[in-house]
């Protein structure tokens, strides 16, 4: 969660944290990855922590 936290500095702990779990128990429920899981919960977790960014409009050169 360090790692997330420091790449999403915008989202606060709790929401990194939230985030962290609730991707671990979706993973666990649905998938049967055995080989590296913290490193798939971790790159899932993210994904999901950047679809919270803001949209940034796009600026005009």
């Amino acid at each position: 969660m360090e790692y997330l936290g420091a790449r999403f500095p915008h989202h606060d702990e709790q929401t990194v944290a939230e985030t962290v779990y609730a991707t671990h128990a979706r993973l666990r429920e649905g998938t049967t990855v055995s080989t590296h899981p913290a490193v798939f919960i971790q790159r899932q977790a993210g994904d999901a922590l950047a679809r919270m960014l803001p949209k940034r409009p796009l600026q005009q050169a």
